[in-house]
């Protein structure tokens, strides 16, 4: 049987931490390899195979900004990190959490970095975490990163919602009226056909169009209903393999819709970089980091050249102020910042203005769109109807002379 593996934190002789793995029959002879090598052990733990399915799933958005908010409350209040972590997980009854705590404290004790093990235990829509992790960490106020985190994650959340509540009405709408367009061919203008046949009258242009409709719509059901399928998952295929990343993120931010996409997109990423300005983080520091936490690559080649020229001396508002579609507020904000030595206050006051700005105006586009929508499709199907029955009145006079 092979000797056990034994993953190691120690000092060596220069007082400098390491850690890796030694291989050896027990505790104490792998304690004793150590010594041999010039290293002082401070934890040894042997390794076992992990099972499969061990690994904590990703929290929910809202799991994860309850967990990040509690860890931070229990450092504030004076627990180290694994002791609040140990906390946590004895709180939560949710298994998920539970495990995430357990994870991240095997991790830390195992001499992982705190933003190594935070990115770890994220998905890469939760990526930003690790970074405010780290600013808050290199900021020496853990807590407060923390606690950013899971701001940046509840906000998240409030405009997902917000999102949702505004286009409910309108999409119940345009459902309904697809559906009732699809009941008035499939079953209304069928039954009126045999009519037209039966009394030998031509039927009026309108009647006409829609028999036509509601014969290729019955003879091309099965062939239309798979097109449609085959579409949908063509489409989600695409998208797992991120090949409609690029054309959507480029509708977005240049789209008909580009002021509102670049007020949330770089909005959050004013809030991002001044929150870790504030909290004392170096500027180039704080925009990598800020940069690591944008979910849309596009951005962040956008965003790339500002780093580049921040670190070549020029001014962070000067560079940003390069950024195509970057919001001219956050750029005037962000220089009188630079004046008055307040730059990541005012970054995070002119991002979180440009993000309640383009919120209010998704919230105006939702209400104009519901009543426009139930205009326009409540006058679609009134022509139809009127269709219908103009042509089931002409026919009739028809036959009648």
């Amino acid at each position: 049987m092979a000797d056990p593996r034994f993953s190691y934190v120690a000092v060596d002789l220069a007082g400098r931490r390491t850690k890796g793995v030694v291989v050896a029959r027990d505790d104490a002879a792998a304690f004793e390899e150590l010594k041999r090598d010039g290293l002082s052990p401070l934890r040894l733990k042997v390794q076992t195979k992990p099972e499969a399915g061990s690994r904590s799933k990703p929290l929910s958005h809202r799991e994860a900004a309850e967990f990040l908010s509690s860890l931070a409350e229990l450092l504030i209040a004076g627990a180290d990190i694994r002791t609040a972590l140990g906390i946590l997980g004895s709180r939560f009854e949710r298994t998920s959490v539970k495990r995430l705590s357990e994870q991240l404290a095997a991790d830390i004790g195992g001499g992982e970095p705190l933003d190594v093990a935070f990115g770890r235990s994220f998905d890469r829509h939760q990526a930003f975490v690790a970074p405010m992790v780290a600013a808050g960490e290199a900021a020496g106020d853990l807590p407060g990163g923390l606690r950013r985190a899971a701001d940046v994650i509840s906000s998240r959340l409030k405009l997902r919602d917000q999102l949702a509540s505004v286009m409910a009405y309108p999409t119940f709408v345009f459902l309904s009226a697809v559906g009732a367009v699809f009941v008035i061919l499939l079953f209304i203008v069928p039954s009126i056909a045999p009519l037209a046949e039966q009394l030998g009258a031509a039927p009026p242009p309108a009647m006409a169009i829609m028999l036509g409709a509601s014969n290729f719509l019955r003879g091309n059901l099965l062939a239309l209903g798979l097109v449609a399928l085959g579409t949908v998952l063509g489409l989600i295929a695409a998208g797992g393999a991120g090949l409609l990343s690029r054309p959507l993120e480029q509708l977005l931010l240049d789209g008909p819709m580009r002021r509102t996409a670049r007020g949330l997109v770089f909005g959050s990423f004013a809030l991002t970089l001044g929150t870790m300005v504030a909290a004392g983080a170096p500027i180039s520091d704080a925009l990598r980091l800020a940069m690591r936490s944008v979910p849309y690559k596009g951005v962040r080649r956008r965003l790339e050249p500002v780093l580049h020229a921040v670190r070549q001396g020029i001014y962070l508002s000067d560079a940003l102020g390069e950024v195509r579609g970057f919001p001219s507020t956050v750029v005037r904000l962000a220089a009188v910042g630079e004046a008055s030595n307040s730059v990541g206050t005012l970054l995070m006051r002119s991002g979180r203005m440009e993000e309640e700005t383009a919120l209010r105006r998704i919230e105006t586009i939702g209400r104009i769109a519901g009543p426009a929508m139930i205009v326009v499709l409540g006058a679609m199907l009134g022509l139809l109807m009127a269709g219908l029955l103009t042509g089931v009145s002409q026919i009739g006079q028809s036959a009648l002379t």
